[in-house]
């Protein structure tokens, strides 16, 4: 084969360019959010994620209808990355819908320091599911954050706006953040 017919696959080529190579006249490039490439731990026991889990932080999602998190909710969550200073490479995104989650399994595949509890997240094996809503908490020295009401938050009603001030001023705890990014 020679070099002017080399075929490259869809996720080789976005995993080459992980920004917008090419952008219309549309919404701001910001918005137009580009999926990671799945990476999937080659092990049995490991579970498949989005990301590339660069700072340990896992978010353990919910949905059942969605291969890992729906497109709105991703557009909100890399917002909200973006604004503590981070992005999709950093975490690790497991829908614990589609495969019952252990904590010491997601401990060795991960090596979290921070795990998110994002939604509405079936019961997982070894973690305690009675932490409070919004608060940060720790269990064997992770950082834990469950943010129970994570639909809510992507629309700009006035609840939702009073629980994106609520998760703010637990992410500026948790990511030692001193400017307020909120627009």
């Amino acid at each position: 084969m020679g070099i002017n017919h080399i075929r490259l696959s869809a996720e080789l080529i976005a995993s080459l360019y992980p920004e917008s190579l090419v952008t219309k006249n549309g919404p701001d490039p910001d918005i137009k959010q580009i999926k990671t490439v799945l990476t999937q731990n080659k092990e049995e026991s490991g579970y498949p994620f989005l990301g590339k889990n660069l700072h340990s932080i896992c978010f353990l999602v919910g949905y059942p209808d969605d291969e890992f998190i729906p497109e709105d909710q991703l557009a909100f969550l890399q917002k909200i990355l973006n604004a503590c200073k981070l992005n999709m490479d950093d975490i690790a995104l497991v829908n614990a819908n589609l495969n019952s989650v252990d904590l010491q399994v997601l401990k060795n595949q991960f090596q979290p320091r921070i795990i998110f509890l994002w939604g509405a997240v079936p019961a997982i094996t070894g973690l305690a599911q009675n932490f409070p809503d919004m608060a940060i908490s720790t269990l064997e020295n992770i950082r834990i954050l469950p943010v129970l009401q994570a639909d809510s938050m992507s629309s700009d009603n006035p609840k939702g706006l009073e629980l994106k001030r609520k998760l703010w001023i637990s992410l500026k705890k948790l990511f030692n953040l001193e400017v307020d990014f909120r627009k």
